[in-house]
């Protein structure tokens, strides 16, 4: 009996341990965009994922350094240029004229074809020549969508990730709503509460995008999806409208409500992880300020060093007046600075912005960046640049969270002006309100993430979550052929009354003629 209970116990646990392994599933990252602060979203989601018990092999511009388990790297580092630190902001000292986010647009065309680069690295080879099978495809969507060839090649379902506020060609391809009356484009400098010439050009724009988008840059990807994956492959736009899933890196607490179809879930924070212990130098700067920190820094992308004489001068001379402390992520350590000023080339901003200390974020606003301060509830002043910057800065500034500086206008008095106002205690405390809304969930953003990958694999690509509006043409979508009916029968309908009324005019004044002639 008890050779049999122990025999009993052991098979169970081996059925348990062998259910764990069945469980876990294999998937493929498709992320070559060389954007590093894109891969950071992406990177987090895949760690979570692994961290889950799945396999996931990770095709990217930036291996891990640290190795983690079920975590393969299929790096094309050295296949393109990569763009950390590399921006100069010397163009934005001068007016420049935006409209209809047609820079973004000419950009990215030509940033496609750079990427081409990619299809020639040996972890894409590596990855063509393969009889690996995955479970799910997950990908990047913002310029380069070339390798959603693999899509087919694997004949696996795939989500979509989008690092930023979800892009026009984004929406359209799942159908979902984006009325420019309320819905600024991810483009453009708008907040949601938009004047009539606004709202005009957020229409125009999301317009112009979407025809360049479908008649310039998916023809691209398509040249070199068919280049490296055969004529025989099926068209881009068919693999991508069969998408699964969106998951997009923006929350409603600071971005606003907007409607969402029911594959399109926000993710927002899914890269903020718990706070680490600061290095010694920067604690005790923190622990040693009486009347608190402020932490400046202009993201990843851009060299902080590239900034002119005047701005530099503008800025050195507003923190010098602040009784705050001041921490400024810049290239140049050895630049003459004041004695509440420390600067260092690199900075752990996600956990300075943990600490109690730590009472204003100056930043460009990108989403990363934002999300963090979001998170802890610091306030934010903001000085945009491009992309989606000025969106999320116009949103929160929208909202009481944010003031937003103009670039080119910054100055001795304004920048200081700027700084005092964003100090004052509603900016805080609207932030601490927006940071309790952003952390009243039900799940963490990456629950809800991995909760949804494993939802589609499960369900073989959860077609029942795409709206039957993916299939119809724009005409009939936006109902335009309804219109054209409606309007040509009111327009028959009119004129055959004004016909009747007419004749029946014509008619009585006859009679009445010929009734006075008599």
């Amino acid at each position: 009996m008890l050779i049999r209970v122990i025999e009993t116990t052991l098979l169970l646990t081996i059925m348990t341990l062998s259910a764990g392994n069945v469980s876990g599933y294999k998937i493929l990252g498709l992320f070559p965009y060389r954007g590093k602060s894109h891969f950071i979203m992406f990177e987090s989601l895949m760690k979570g994922l692994a961290e889950k018990g799945h396999t996931v092999h990770v095709v990217s511009n930036y291996p891990l350094e640290t190795p983690v388990g079920n975590y393969t790297d299929f790096s094309v580092a050295g296949s393109i240029r990569v763009l950390t630190g590399q921006l100069s902001l010397t163009k934005f000292d001068k007016f420049r004229t935006e409209i209809f986010g047609l820079t973004d647009l000419k950009w990215a065309y030509y940033a496609i074809k750079e990427h081409e680069g990619v299809m020639n690295s040996s972890a894409i080879q590596r990855l063509m020549d393969s009889k690996e099978r995955y479970d799910l495809i997950i990908t990047e969507s913002f310029i380069f969508d070339a390798t959603l060839g693999f899509v087919n090649k694997f004949e696996v379902p795939f989500i979509f990730l989008s690092s930023c506020p979800m892009l026009a060609w984004t929406s359209s391809l799942v159908a979902n709503p984006q009325n420019p009356a309320f819905i600024p484009n991810s483009l453009l400098h708008f907040s949601p509460w938009m004047t009539f010439l606004e709202r005009l050009e957020n229409t125009l724009g999301t317009l112009i995008q979407l025809i360049g988008w479908y008649q310039f840059h998916m023809s691209e990807n398509q040249r070199i999806m068919n280049k490296y994956f055969g004529s025989d492959t099926p068209p881009l736009l068919d693999i991508a409208k069969n998408v699964s899933l969106v998951m997009v890196n923006t929350h409603s607490s600071f971005m606003g409500s907007r409607p969402f179809t029911p594959n399109v879930i926000e993710v927002g924070g899914i890269h903020v992880r718990p706070a680490k212990q600061l290095p010694q130098d920067i604690e005790n700067f923190i622990e040693s300020s009486p009347h608190g920190v402020i932490y400046f820094c202009l993201g990843s992308m851009m060299r902080a060093a590239s900034i002119s004489d005047q701005k530099k001068s503008a800025f050195m001379f507003a923190f010098s007046q602040l009784k705050e402390r001041v921490l400024w992520k810049f290239e140049e350590e050895t630049i003459a600075t004041h004695d509440n000023i420390m600067i260092k080339k690199w900075m752990p901003q996600r956990d300075i912005l943990a600490h109690p200390k730590v009472k204003l974020f100056i930043s460009h606003c990108g989403l990363l960046g934002t999300l963090e301060a979001v998170s802890e509830g610091k306030p934010i002043l903001g000085i945009p640049f491009d992309s989606d910057q000025w969106m999320n800065c116009r949103a929160l500034e929208s909202k009481g969270y944010a003031k937003l500086v103009i670039y080119r206008t910054v100055d001795h008095g304004s920048i200081l002006k700027a700084i005092q106002e964003s100090l004052e205690p509603q900016y805080a405390e609207k932030a601490k309100e927006i940071s309790g809304i952003f952390h009243d969930r039900p799940m963490t953003p990456m629950d809800t993430a991995i909760y949804w990958v494993e939802y589609v694999i499960r369900n073989k690509g959860a077609k029942h979550l795409r709206t039957p509006a993916v299939e119809l043409p724009f005409y009939q979508y936006l109902l335009l052929d309804v219109v054209m009916f409606s309007l040509i029968c009111v327009s028959a309908t009119t004129y055959v009354i004004y016909h009747i009324l007419n004749g029946l005019l014509v008619r009585m004044t006859s009679k009445v003629t010929k009734t006075k002639l008599t």
